[in-house]
Order: C-alpha cells, then structure tokens, then sequence
C-alpha cells in the first residue's frame, strides 16, 4: 500500500499490525506530532467516511493501492466544522418548517421525502455537534478565548441522542403528530441551542 501525506509519500507503520486501520492510527499520530489533524481521506479514489473507515479497519493493507491523506491545522479544521454545522442546522430548521406543516395537514406524500432527508441530516448534524464538542474537551480544538469571555459560552444541549431515537421510534410505530410534536417541541429547540453555542464559539475567535 502507498501512503502519501499532503502528496508526499510516507512509510506505512505496519508496528500495530498490516491492516487499513493501524495503517491510519499510525499515520494520525504522525499527524499530531507535527500540530496537524487528519482532514481527509481518500482510499484508491474513494473518500471514506469515518462510518467507512470503521467497516475498512480489519482490511489487509494488501488489499488497497493508495492512500492520501490530507492534513490542516486544528483552528482551520474547527472553523471550517463551525461554519458547516451552522449552515446544516439553518437547513434543518426550514425543512422541519415545511415538514410540520405537511404532517399537521395529514399529507404524508409531501412530508415523506422531506423527512427522511430531513433525518439523515439531523444525525449528519448531532455528529458533527458531538465531534466539535469532544474535540474541544479534549484539546484538540483550542479555543483562543479573550479575556472575560469565556463565561459567554452557553452550555450545548445534552439530550440530542434520547430526542433522535424517540423520534425515530415514533416514525417506525406510524405514529406521525407525534413526529410532528417531537420536531417541533424538541428537535428545532435543540437545533437552536446548538446554533447558539457555535454562535458564541465564532463570537470568542474559534471562527
């Protein structure tokens, strides 16, 4: 397998085993020990998500040609997350504003196809948020917060998981006012404490 860097080829670190998985860990700490994060992957022409990287792991590194991997810095990365967890959530907010008002009308053709982008989306954004989140607890994403700024920052939501799962169980049971409530009670509120909080970040410089 071919490793390459930002377009300069690199050793496989093959101490952790042959597989696609280590291969990557190993890279990622080559990574970091330089004050630089993984922004990109591409596998023999393919992106791969982070989903696909957890099936790819246990793959044999014989099995792949080329690997590149694309760095940035940790600010860049963290504003470019902000801004793309905002622009997704003002999306959000205005296709839960169409599909409350087919669902309240009882008309399931209009609200279908919305909705079921409408939640690919909400768990695009929860991960997002979540990622965000963690990276900064970490210190992954440091936060060059000014002086007397840092008690501006409010609190992110916390029940983003429980509130995705009780609407997804409503849909499976047809149970579709109750979509309806959980969008509108639950969903667009936390929806709106996240944009807030990114608000705040890009307001402190983490934008």
């Amino acid at each position: 397998m071919r490793l390459r860097i930002d377009g300069c080829d690199v050793s496989p670190d093959l101490s952790a085993g042959p597989t696609f998985g280590a291969v990557l860990a190993g890279a990622g700490r080559k990574v970091a020990s330089e004050g630089r994060v993984v922004s990109r992957i591409v596998a023999d022409g393919r992106e791969i998500s982070t989903r696909f990287e957890r099936e790819m792991a246990d793959r044999p590194v014989g099995e792949i040609d080329t690997v590149d991997i694309t760095t940035t810095t940790p600010a860049v990365l963290l504003r470019e997350a902000i801004d793309g967890a905002v622009d997704l959530s003002l999306a959000i907010r205005r296709d839960a504003a169409t599909i409350l008002s087919a669902l309240r009308a009882g008309d399931l053709t209009e609200a279908g196809p919305r909705y079921a982008a409408c939640v690919e989306s909400l768990g695009t954004f929860f991960q997002l948020a979540a990622a965000i989140f963690n990276g900064i607890g970490t210190g992954v994403f440091p936060l060059a917060v000014r002086p007397g700024s840092a008690g501006d920052l409010p609190s992110p939501p916390f029940a983003t998981a429980g509130i995705l799962q009780r609407l997804l169980e409503a849909q499976k049971k047809e149970e579709w006012q109750v979509v309806a409530d959980i969008l509108e009670r639950e969903i667009v509120p936390n929806i709106e404490g996240w944009s807030a909080f990114f608000g705040a970040m890009k307001g402190i410089g983490a934008g």
